[in-house]
């Protein structure tokens, strides 16, 4: 089983995150497990800018892109045992590997970056909830799980969960050929 995690920037800022998902991730399905994180406080810092001094709206995009480098070195040093993947050819090696218990953080630079062929809209609509559906999809996964800081029922649409703002505007937009997504309340797991 192949498994996408995005663990939501709202959580950064936890002082037991590390601990709290580990014990999650212990209760989970064996899986090869690829981990992205997203960008809190940091891209939010960005969007204040944004909306003072606009620029263009890929330029922006692109380059909150470049700041989730950040989220990943710091959650992934939490984890030595873990493997981390930084670049298009550890990714591409990577994913010619199979795992049935493989914790890997991957940097979102590695698999997603500026082409002719971008498939998510390069704007505000895009956050790392749609990247980790692309991320599921490129690789073939068999579920994407967004930990976020709010409950979401499995009986709704991806497009029900993007008009409550539980999920970005981009994610039902490459829904088709998407492995199944599921939001887990990581809040939860915190206040354990």
């Amino acid at each position: 089983m192949r498994r996408v995690i995005k663990l939501g920037g709202s959580l950064l800022l936890r002082p037991n995150l590390s601990s709290a998902f580990q014990r999650w991730l212990a209760q989970q399905s064996p899986a090869d497990n690829y981990v992205i994180v997203g960008g809190g406080r940091l891209i939010d810092a960005v969007r204040e800018l944004h909306a003072i001094h606009a620029s263009s709206a890929a330029w922006t995009h692109w380059n909150c892109v470049q700041l989730l480098q950040t989220t990943f070195h710091w959650l992934s040093s939490q984890f030595p045992h873990a493997s981390t993947i930084t670049t298009s050819d550890q990714f591409q090696s990577s994913i010619q590997q199979t795992s049935s218990d493989r914790l890997c953080f991957v940097q979102v630079d590695a698999f997603y970056f500026p082409t002719d062929e971008v498939v998510l809209p390069e704007d505000w609509r895009t956050t790392t909830d749609a990247i980790a559906g692309y991320l599921g999809k490129i690789i073939d996964a068999d579920e994407v799980v967004l930990l976020k800081s709010c409950d979401a029922s499995s009986l709704e649409s991806l497009q029900r969960w993007a008009d409550r703002g539980i999920i970005d505007e981009a994610m039902p937009l490459i829904a088709e050929g998407m492995p199944p997504v599921r939001i887990v309340n990581f809040k939860e797991w915190l206040a354990q």
